[in-house]
């Protein structure tokens, strides 16, 4: 029986002890340690509890999976409201009667409250004493419940700062409202805490839920994670209550400790447990949505959901497969896909790198199976899905509970967070840090044609570039990028940048551009997105290109970024059950692809998919031609083998096309108003909180410092590179409930 389906059965019994909503007034009631620990049995099943809170919905069963993954130029979800909401934290616009905030609050301080519980009642039980046959046990328990602890703990470090602390029930202390503690206490208190319990841990390959449950790696790897984030900025509040505060770090000393001790056990996790990356980027993933647990690989702690009971994984995650009447024709049942990422992450990655197709996405579903092309503000984050699963564990009615477990710690993350802390620490790029971030990198290649880039960094502030650029391409979907962001105090820069491209791009398709501004979004990219440089793709860039890296400009030629108002064009092929593009294998698919860098020289001759499919089968006949003396590339070789591999099928929903219609487009980036070619609300608003249009003069942009808006300019006057960028308000608001239940001893900051 799974580890996540002993959870759901073992829930009952520790419920008895939790308090329901933090800071309750009215006390729960009593229970003595014996009367609850009379056996390490026992004490499992209260353990399955304290596993439980995790899987909630307002915590990571939809909370910090989904609603309060921030908007960055990796996640991304758009918004089109013109004015300040209450509630949408995507785009850092909250106040203090924020829904979201309270719920996630309460649930995580439950959580927390629960685990002291379980802590403080088996810490004074008569059976936690090394005579105890099962003592051994029993600490490995202990430490899974601290671990949890801390887990929760930090999420609210990095969602909310400074927060109430304390280590026991308030059973044991009767204090309902306990302090706000500075970020940098609670940090290094949580900290030594785990590295007290973490040599009574055993490691995952001891356990027989493995990876399901907290082994001493994971353990190791959570020390290492609170000691990062803590050692980096993150915003912090001055005594203007009005003020939105500024971005500071801990002390000279503080620093060195944290970034110490974060180093020091990522070491540990790499060095002293049996943990690799033998599998591909893509195969952790499915692995995932085929419930399967790997204990030896990437995941060093999976959260493990129930099906149809807990988590969104997979639902809010991949392609949208529409239901109709709540049901699908196919055996999956319907998928929201909202949790999406920004339009231009794709053009970020290298040649070859396979997480750019097993991340980005595409296309959607009608619910009868038929592909449609997303010609919207995001693409589909295709890391997960239902849809990839061959268990038959879904139904066409099933929908938001998947069970699909969650990686929330994993030896890619440790080893670049050792390589984060060591050249932090020694401002120098030692051999091993640069070969641990060599070594993800290396696995984001496992399959690929190409041969992963050898890091390049010879400083460290190349070598910081380099990492980040690292995390940006692995952690798709996974509530990481703007966490690395704050900790290295670029959240402003990026989310200016990013409201630039989006800006600059939308506005050069409406016709309204203007040149600076393109060509610093094109410097700062390092890609020509307007072919203002002139610069074209390589062959060899060309031929390593896989199915959708093809779509990247207009018919113009090979011009590297050439992509406004590109004419995107699509064929529906029968679904060619290879991972590398869709890891779907009953579905229908789109093959995407642009003439002109697809290197058809006579485009006008081959545009039916009958006229394309002969071209390419001339194109293989060429191939395997004896008498071609020159040898061709082999990634083109391997390519063409590969689109003659392919079914091409007429268009699904029209019964009398046929292989000699026409190949059908899309003209991309419309993000314009028609009438006067600015651009549109999802362009202007879904970075609200930080800068956005005006609400009468769309033509105007503002940031938002402490609460007022200040003119940036028009698009012809539009500052291209500002010096004084305000802070991004990213922290949550305490949520007014618990400043009423506070009687006063909480208050608000960040000008909420």
């Amino acid at each position: 029986m799974k580890f996540k389906n002993i959870i759901i059965c073992g829930m009952g019994l520790w419920a008895l002890t939790a308090c329901n909503d933090y800071l309750d007034v009215d006390a729960p009631s009593k229970f003595s340690p014996e009367s609850i620990y009379k056996s390490a049995k026992d004490v499992n099943t209260a353990l399955n509890g304290v596993y439980a809170e995790l899987l909630q919905s307002n915590t990571f069963g939809q909370a910090y999976t989904y609603n309060l993954v921030l908007n960055s130029d990796v996640d991304f979800v758009a918004n089109s409201n013109e004015n300040a909401q209450t509630n949408t934290p995507k785009r850092y616009d909250m106040t203090a009667a924020s829904s979201t905030a309270n719920s996630v609050w309460n649930a995580t301080y439950s959580g927390i409250e629960t685990a002291n519980n379980f802590i403080y009642y088996l810490e004074n039980s008569s059976i936690y004493n090394k005579d105890n046959e099962n003592f051994n046990d029993l600490t490995q328990y202990m430490g899974e419940a601290k671990v949890i602890r801390s887990i929760l703990y930090y999420e609210l470090l990095c969602y909310w700062g400074d927060v109430p602390f304390t280590l026991k029930p308030t059973n044991a202390t009767e204090d309902f409202t306990p302090a706000i503690t500075s970020r940098d206490v609670i940090a290094k208190a949580l900290m030594e805490d785990l590295m007290l319990i973490a040599p009574s841990m055993r490691p995952a390959s001891e356990l027989s839920e493995g990876i399901e449950r907290i082994s001493k790696e994971a353990c190791w790897a959570m020390i290492s994670r609170i000691g990062l984030q803590a050692s980096g900025y993150s915003l912090r509040h001055t005594d203007d209550e009005n003020s939105y505060g500024y971005m500071g770090k801990p002390t000279p000393a503080e620093e060195t400790w944290f970034l110490t001790q974060a180093r020091n056990y990522a070491d540990s996790v790499i060095n002293f447990s049996n943990h690799s990356l033998n599998l591909s980027y893509q195969d952790v993933f499915l692995n995932e949505c085929n419930f399967k647990v790997i204990n030896d690989d990437d995941p060093l702690f999976e959260i493990p959901f129930a099906k149809e009971t807990s988590g969104c994984i997979g639902y809010r995650h991949g392609p949208q497969f529409r239901s109709n009447g709540g049901s699908t024709n196919y055996e999956w049942g319907e998928t929201n896909g909202g949790q999406q990422v920004e339009a231009f992450y794709r053009f970020s990655f290298k040649p070859g790198d396979m997480r750019k197709n097993a991340t980005i996405g595409w296309w959607y579903y009608t619910y009868d199976g038929i592909p449609k092309f997303n010609s919207g503000y995001t693409m589909y984050n295709n890391k997960w899905s239902k849809l990839y699963n061959e268990t038959g564990e879904f139904s066409k009615t099933t929908s938001g509970n998947t069970g699909i477990n969650y990686p929330y710690l994993r030896l890619a993350d440790v080893l670049l967070m050792y390589a984060e802390a060591d050249v932090k620490l020694t401002k120098t790029v030692s051999t091993t840090a640069a070969g641990y971030v060599q070594a993800v990198r290396n696995r984001a290649y496992m399959g690929s044609n190409v041969t992963a880039p050898t890091i390049a960094a010879t400083d460290s502030a190349s070598f910081m570039d380099e990492i980040l650029q690292e995390r940006k391409w692995e952690f798709a979907g996974e509530n990481m990028r703007w966490k690395d962001l704050v900790r290295n105090n670029k959240l402003s820069e990026v989310l200016y940048h990013t409201f630039m491209r989006y800006n600059a791009v939308a506005s050069e398709v409406g016709g309204v551009s203007e040149s600076t501004i393109n060509s610093y979004v094109v410097d700062y990219d390092g890609i020509d997105y307007f072919n203002e440089n002139g610069d074209v793709f390589t062959q060899a860039e060309i031929d390593a290109a896989l199915p959708g890296d093809m779509a990247y400009g207009q018919e113009a030629g090979k011009a590297k970024g050439s992509i406004l108002a590109s004419k995107i064009y699509y064929c529906w092929i029968e679904n060619p059950n290879d991972n590398s593009y869709f890891a779907n294998k009953k579905l229908r698919t789109l093959y995407i692809f642009n003439p002109a860098t697809a290197d058809l020289k006579n485009w006008n001759n081959v545009k039916t998919p009958q006229k394309f499919k002969e071209y390419i089968q001339k194109e293989l006949d060429k191939l395997n031609d004896p008498s071609v003396v020159v040898a061709p590339n082999p990634e083109k070789v391997s390519r063409i083998k590969k689109l003659a591999s392919y079914t091409w099928i007429p268009d699904p929903e029209t019964p009398s096309a046929t292989l000699n219609t026409a190949i059908p487009y899309i003209d991309f980036f419309n993000w314009y108003y028609p009438e006067n070619g600015y651009a549109r609300n999802q362009v202007l608003y879904s970075l609200y909180g930080f800068i956005h249009g005006g609400a009468s003069d769309k033509s105007n942009y503002y940031f938002v410092r402490d609460g007022r808006e200040e003119l940036i300019g028009s698009l012809g006057q539009f500052q291209a590179n500002p010096t004084n960028l305000p802070v991004v308000r990213y922290l949550l608001p305490i949520p007014r409930e618990a400043i009423t239940r506070s009687e006063g001893a909480y208050k608000n900051y960040y000008g909420y």
